[in-house]
């Protein structure tokens, strides 16, 4: 396991002179992959106390169906009364 910070950054000038002040907001949790498990990450962000966000790769989609399709979908969803 291994744990980042998360950060912002905010430029400011004083006394002529650019800075930057690192601000934490979190912390990202690594956990290298093992024989019966994949990597995986949880985000945890100071602003939603209490909430683990869990990462996972993005995966490509699926294409999307052709315009026809689509409007024949619809129109069966169309012949439903509400």
């Amino acid at each position: 396991m291994k744990r980042f910070n998360v950060v912002t950054k905010k430029t400011y000038e004083r006394d002529g002179e650019e800075k930057t002040q690192w601000n934490n907001v979190g912390t990202l949790t690594f956990f290298p992959a093992r024989e019966d498990k994949t990597e995986s990450f949880i985000l945890e962000l100071s602003m939603f106390p209490h909430t683990k966000f869990f990462i996972f790769e993005q995966k490509k989609r699926e294409e999307k169906p052709s315009e026809a399709e689509s409007e024949a979908d619809a129109e069966e969803l169309t012949d439903v009364d509400l």
